[in-house]
């Protein structure tokens, strides 16, 4: 597979692997009839950032016309246009209320133009807020009821009183349970995102103590530039109203595979369906590392990162044994790269791992047709005839 912007680029990426580079293309070997398992990994709060794929918006139908239904659902919660906040007011992406719709917006649409190239997810993945994507991508409740779940959910919890702050923590869980227990009422495990990589979150004097404490022993840590302390204690006001809100959803069991943040395994049938579940997905830790632990033992080795940044990308590697099977990592946009450019290399390297691309559907949207060769080699010999000129003028 390679991708290229003009003719020029496309003849000397040919002419580079026809020489041996094989950097100037995507190649690869699939050797199984079997339909490649694909993980769609979700990305949580965090990834955004001012203009986050404006370029799909601008030239991409089916991820326009799916951002423009989102907006069109949001806007009676936003109380203003989505898309106007995604490319015209960039600094309100960072509060709370703005940030969490517009992520669940931007990766809906990525899915959908994947979906439309024939690539579908055989198992989803959120992290976060992210899971409220996989969730409904995976058809535990419409998009209308999820863009109503997430808009509600980032206003109760931008309505909390600021004040919480959030770490990572490079230690082991079970050195980080030790260190929050004097804390326990104040503090609490929002994300396990590794073996050494666990997030703590709470009220700030409580983390600035614990942070303290764990650097006196020889343990980093990095804060976290956040609105709030998520899966905290902090959210525990929010809790009651966010459960009678949720409880108004229509939800239905999973059609595809769901892996649990709240228990990092495979959602059950039922697990997904209540008003609970949501309840204790808000305040309880993100169990990242379980999840793609789970994935890994269900024989997964292809990860597509629907976000606008490449964030779990790199934690799901950190989670992977070294002895394992290697895995193929793919973002759907990174922010500074052109984002046509990142999504078409990340759909070659699917396709030369076997994954079944539905090139009508790539090309419904251009006008374009297929021009059939001659299936001999071509002998650049013409043999049309040329009619004789008339030897006097027609009248």
């Amino acid at each position: 597979a390679v991708t290229a912007s003009s003719p020029d680029e496309l003849r000397q990426k040919l002419s580079a692997f026809a020489g041996g580079d094989d950097s100037s293309v995507t190649s690869g070997e699939v050797f199984s009839t079997d339909r490649p398992k694909i993980a769609f990994l979700f990305t949580g709060q965090g990834a955004q950032y001012a203009g986050m794929a404006r370029q799909l918006y601008e030239t991409q139908p089916a991820f326009r016309k799916t951002l423009d239904k989102c907006d069109e659902i949001l806007r009676p919660h936003l109380n203003q246009s989505l898309i106007s906040l995604l490319f015209s007011q960039p600094s309100l992406l960072d509060q709370t209320v703005y940030t969490q719709p517009a992520l669940f917006a931007i990766e809906y649409a990525l899915t959908e133009l994947w979906r439309s190239w024939g690539v579908r997810p055989t198992a989803v993945m959120g992290h976060s807020v992210g899971e409220y994507v996989a969730a409904c991508v995976a058809g535990v409740f419409s998009l209308e009821d999820g863009l109503k779940l997430i808009a509600e959910r980032g206003r109760l919890m931008g309505a909390l009183p600021a004040g919480g702050e959030m770490a990572a923590v490079f230690a082991d869980e079970a050195r980080v349970t030790k260190a929050i227990f004097a804390h326990a009422e104040a503090v609490s495990i929002a994300a396990v995102n590794g073996p050494k990589n666990i997030v703590i979150s709470g009220a700030g004097e409580a983390i600035e103590a614990t942070v303290e404490k764990l650097k006196a022993e020889g343990i980093k840590s990095k804060r976290l530039t956040v609105s709030h302390a998520f899966h905290s204690p902090l959210m525990e006001p929010m809790l009651d109203e966010f459960e009678r809100v949720a409880s108004h959803i229509n939800f239905a069991p999973p059609r595809i595979r769901v892996v649990s943040n709240v228990t990092g395994q495979m959602a059950a049938a039922g697990d997904l369906t209540g008003a609970n579940y949501w309840r204790r997905h808000v305040r309880g830790a993100v169990q990242f590392a379980a999840s793609i632990e789970t994935l890994r033992k269900q024989g997964y080795q292809l990860f597509v990162e629907i976000g606008p940044k490449p964030t779990l990308m790199s934690m799901g590697q950190q989670c992977w044994p070294g002895e394992a099977q290697p895995a193929s990592w793919l973002p759907s946009l990174r922010e500074g790269r052109d984002d046509w450019q990142q999504m078409l290399d990340s759909l070659g390297a699917l396709y030369v791992q076997g994954v079944n691309v539905d090139w009508a559907g790539f090309d419904k949207d251009y006008s374009r047709c297929k021009v059939v060769l001659p299936t001999y080699p071509f002998q650049r010999q013409r043999y049309w005839l040329t009619p004789a000129k008339p030897a006097h003028p027609a009248a």
